[in-house]
């Protein structure tokens, strides 16, 4: 009997050694996330990029000129709304906020009619972009 408490006091105590949770796999790495349960603080790889470009009221005047390298532009710190067009010549046709409208390096539209999609103005510079008529 003394034999059976010395055997299952041994298998305890080595159960506890090799269930320490550190989730290891077979091969000895650690599993999950070590960056985060190491340092604290949490992976680049979990970390959302923050937006950045220009305030949107900046540069959505109509009459200025959409900088040639325009991107995006902020609304409340946030990607205002606009809807990107690739154009033949590497430019973009850029709608914001369904109201305004430029290639990128021209200048920007305030069509007087809406939907701005329905305006021949934007029918002329949606084809000189796209090819399509």
């Amino acid at each position: 009997m003394r034999r059976l408490a010395i055997l299952t006091a041994t298998a305890l105590l080595l159960a506890g050694c090799t269930s320490g949770g550190d989730d290891s796999s077979s091969d000895g790495a650690r599993g999950g996330d070590t960056e985060t349960e190491e340092s604290g603080k949490p992976s680049a790889t979990r970390t959302t990029p923050v937006p950045t470009g220009p305030d949107c009221a900046d540069v959505w005047k109509a009459g200025a000129t959409l900088p040639q390298d325009y991107e995006q532009c902020l609304q409340d710190g946030e990607p205002g709304p606009q809807d990107e067009t690739p154009c033949l010549d590497g430019s973009t046709l850029v709608i914001f906020d369904d109201a305004l409208y430029a290639v990128t390096g021209g200048r920007i539209v305030e069509p007087e009619a809406s939907p701005l999609q329905d305006t021949e103005e934007f029918g002329a510079a949606f084809s000189a972009c796209t090819g399509e008529e």
